[in-house]
């Protein structure tokens, strides 16, 4: 690997002083008989002894457990954490004197959160101390108890549910809570690096995960060009993550499901909460309308602190201006007991204005514009015919739009492009007994695409273009069945066909069979109405469990998805105004069969979790490019791609403790992600036709994550994660034309950038004492790149006195410092 020399550092540095000082008053335990005889005398001998002496006072008390209320004995008492003590009887009790003053008291037993508190001893004191079972603790980390559960006792196999509140405790960069950055603790999950856009999922492309808020899709999950996700996480209830055995509702995408479900706002008290940060603020509230009838949710989240590139950035970016927001709303409204009808709107959008990142039609702006974001809306309806069956119908709406704008007197730009998403879903719900689970429903989705539109209404010296619209169906249906065969083995079918239907009116370009496409091999090109191509075919899905025991289970899955929309972009993460493209006679769907293998075992009382998952994935028709792709005002895009085939495997393995004063995770990936692309020509190879590793191979990661709540006012977080290099295409040689070196690429992929890793740190000080009086708040300190480690996202290469030379930009190359202030009210 050539040395790599960091000579361009974008770094956003927000710097907030943090003033705190904690500390403590330890107390003697008291003194020996001999100290005490001794002191006594000198008592005896002083004039005033009735007023200085020393009185001392009994401490009795009483451990038991905090569920049933029975006696703990070997419970160890200290004071003022000094080891020497005393330890409870086999009734639980214990029995200490010390002389009058302040003492810190702590209690510990096997298997039990440690007690501790602060105690004024003046007289005799009696106290009744209830201990909190660990295996009765709620859990402190991301995956929770219900995906413990469904890990063990049901067929899904590849799926994680995560807790909102394990999500904000990790360490998040300049305290924003970020999903996207949560789910990368987890086993098989990645990005390329800092500020990517999206995340990889078990090999694969960051289009080819379906991302769902409330059932309405999300084309873009990030803010500023990747920073931060786009999630409220204030009004989130869950958030469910597929890497394999994804259920047959869900379709349209190859590598992975997320489906994030908003609250369901109170019919019966409101609330509010919120939060104040360096990045962003946040507030959120419910309130019922009508009690136990009709209630509003209401969330927002604002950014207009960029003044922070102005104060703290460097010269490369003092005069970028970057703001965002999010609004989610939800009316919920329950008329009867056997109907609930909900109304979802989302809502975000971005503006980032930056210097000479935008080229077009040999165009460099001075400055660009950049805007773009979600206009999301669902409608859905609950009818629950008994305990056993119910019928659930939505209508879904979305637009996502994006425009750049490069403002020069002359050469203005003005770049849209769209995507209309219009849904109609409904799925039937039977649970005939225990032992058996039907799901079935139908979809029929309908998209629109205008990609690419420049300069319609404006007056410049670059030429107008108009790319022509896309349309097309998804339509299928589906059918689950879940079965208990016996005790040992639960299997759960599932059978989803789809058909696709390329919709004009639009050209259908025709070119010569067999031959590479170009404009020179295009026979003809007719504006056709109607159908234009279709496709479609069945997606088997299959998981099955066999339990060993109580505590451990195998399992076994398969399932085979499409993939009709694409995000088409050469760059290692694509711009949110990167291209999108449907499936069409020249570009066919891609496809994707995925097998999986996990082990699943619970330990001491389910405090400990163990997982180990294997999965081999086969994709038919990947997209790639040519070298030199022209991919975003193209009107013949399918002269620069190229169809080729994807492989994927790896081995995941994940330890987590998630109950009690110390709880975390060890999670490791080995992955590996390829691509082949072998034509009968040598324009439709690459890398002669061998494979190749794709941009998002990272054969190894880790993720240590550790949690500590010494009481109940302060939690500390670290979070540590190890990536290898992702690969890049580095020159072999350069050759001389017109006295200028040009650099020579003969293969793609065939470096890596160096070796990541991170170390975070987080400290959360609470006062839970104010919920009597309806109002919790909390700090959040925050440092991200803890070690000021200067990751490269990205290398590019320059020749310097006839050598190649190899430099890196790093995103953020030092710490990241914040502190934010939480609240809620109730």
């Amino acid at each position: 690997m050539r040395k790599i020399k960091p000579i361009n550092s974008i770094t956003l540095p927000i710097v907030i002083l943090l003033v705190g000082i904690l500390g403590a008053n330890f107390f003697s335990l008291g003194q020996t008989q001999r100290s005490s005889n001794e002191l006594l005398a000198r008592l005896n001998s002083s004039v005033n002894r009735d007023r200085i002496f020393l009185r001392t006072f009994a401490l009795v008390g009483n451990v038991v457990d905090l569920e049933n209320q029975k006696p703990i004995p070997n419970a160890s008492v200290s004071i003022d954490y000094v080891k020497s003590g005393v330890i409870t009887d086999s009734t639980g009790n214990f029995y200490m004197r010390l002389t009058q003053g302040e003492y810190i008291l702590k209690i510990s037993a096997v298997g039990y959160k440690i007690f501790r508190k602060y105690i004024k001893l003046d007289k005799d004191t009696k106290m009744k101390i209830e201990l909190q079972s660990v295996s009765n603790m709620l859990e402190e980390v991301i995956v929770s108890s219900v995906a413990t559960r469904k890990d063990i006792q049901t067929p899904s196999l590849g799926v994680s549910l995560l807790s909102l509140k394990g999500i904000k405790k990790i360490p998040a960069m300049m305290g924003e809570v970020d999903i996207l950055r949560s789910l990368q603790t987890l086993p098989g999950v990645s990005s390329v690096g800092e500020g990517s856009n999206g995340i990889n999922v078990r090999g694969g492309a960051v289009d080819q995960n379906l991302i769902y808020v409330d059932d309405t899709p999300i084309f873009n999950p990030t803010h500023l060009f990747g920073l931060f996700s786009i999630f409220p996480s204030d009004a989130i209830r869950e958030v469910e993550l597929y890497k394999g055995g994804v259920p047959a509702r869900f379709g349209g995408r190859t590598a992975s499901v997320l489906d994030i479900k908003m609250s369901e706002p109170s019919l019966e008290k409101g609330s509010v909460q919120g939060g104040i940060g360096a990045i962003s603020n946040r507030l959120t509230f419910e309130t019922p309308l009508i009690k136990d009838k009709l209630s509003l949710m209401t969330s927002a989240r604002v950014s207009f602190n960029d003044f922070w590139f102005k104060w703290f950035g460097s010269p490369e970016v003092k005069n970028t201006r970057a703001n965002f927001y999010d609004l989610a709303s939800k009316v919920f409204f329950k008329p009867d007991k056997k109907n609930t009808i909900s109304l979802t709107a989302y809502i975000n959008h971005d503006f980032y204005r930056v210097d000479s990142l935008f080229s077009l039609e040999n165009v460099v702006a001075n400055q660009t514009d950049f805007t773009y974001g979600h206009q999301n809306l669902a409608l859905r309806w609950n009818h629950f015919f008994s305990s056993k069956s119910s019928l659930e119908v939505s209508a879904i709406s979305s637009l996502y739009k994006s425009q750049t704008v490069a403002p020069d007197t002359a050469n203005k730009i003005d770049l849209r492009n769209s995507i209309r998403y219009y849904n109609f879903k409904a799925q039937f719900s039977y649970y005939p007994n225990e032992k058996h689970k039907i799901n079935a429903g139908i979809s029929g989705i309908r998209y629109e695409l205008e990609p690419g539109i420049l300069n319609r209404d404006i007056v410049s010296n670059i030429a107008k273009v108009i790319l022509d619209k896309e349309q097309g169906y998804e339509l299928a249906t589906y059918v689950d069945d879940e079965y208990k065969l016996s005790e040992k083995l639960r299997v759960q079918l599932g059978l989803r066909y789809v058909q696709y239907l390329s919709m004009g009116p639009a050209p259908k370009r025709v070119y010569v069979a067999g031959e590479p496409l170009s404009g020179e091999t295009l026979l003809q090109s007719t504006l056709t109405s109607g159908v234009i191509e279709n496709y479609g075919g069945l997606e088997p899905r299959l998981t099955a469990l066999y339990t060993i025991d109580a505590n451990s289970s195998l399992k076994l899955g398969y399932n085979r998805m499409h993939q009709f929309l694409q995000l088409v972009s050469n760059n290692t993460t694509p711009l949110p105004t990167a291209r999108w493209k449907l499936s069409d006679n020249n570009i066919k769907p891609q496809s994707s069969d995925l097998v999986s293998l996990g082990y699943f075992k619970n330990l001491k009382e389910s405090i400990w979790e163990l997982s180990v998952e294997t999965y081999y994935r086969r994709t038919q028709d990947m997209i790639d490019y040519i070298s030199g792709a022209n991919l975003q005002l193209n009107p013949t895009i399918e002269t620069q791609l190229l169809n080729g085939k994807g492989l994927a495997y790896g081995a995941e393995l994940m330890l987590t403790k998630k109950k009690g004063e110390v709880t975390g995770s060890i999670g490791y990936t080995f992955a590996r992600s390829f691509s082949k692309v072998d034509g009968q020509y040598p324009e439709q190879r690459i890398n002669k036709g061998n494979w190749y590793p794709t941009n998002y191979d990272k054969p190894h990661t880790l993720n240590l994550m550790f949690n500590a709540q010494p009481d109940k006012h302060n939690s500390f977080s670290f979070n540590f994660v190890y990536s290898t290099g992702r690969p890049l295409t580095a020159p072999v040689g350069t050759y001389t034309l017109d006295d200028q070196k040009i650099l020579v690429y003969t293969s793609r992929n065939n470096d890596r950038i160096p070796d990541y890793y991170r170390l975070d740190f987080s400290w959360i000080i609470s006062n839970p004492s104010m919920k009597t009086k309806r109002w919790e708040g909390s700090w959040a300190f925050t440092v991200y790149n803890l070690l000021g480690r200067s990751n490269a996202y990205s290398v590019f290469f320059k020749t310097q006195n006839d050598v190649i030379r190899a430099y890196r930009l790093s995103v953020f190359a030092s710490p990241i410092v914040s502190l934010g202030y939480n609240f809620k009210f109730k």
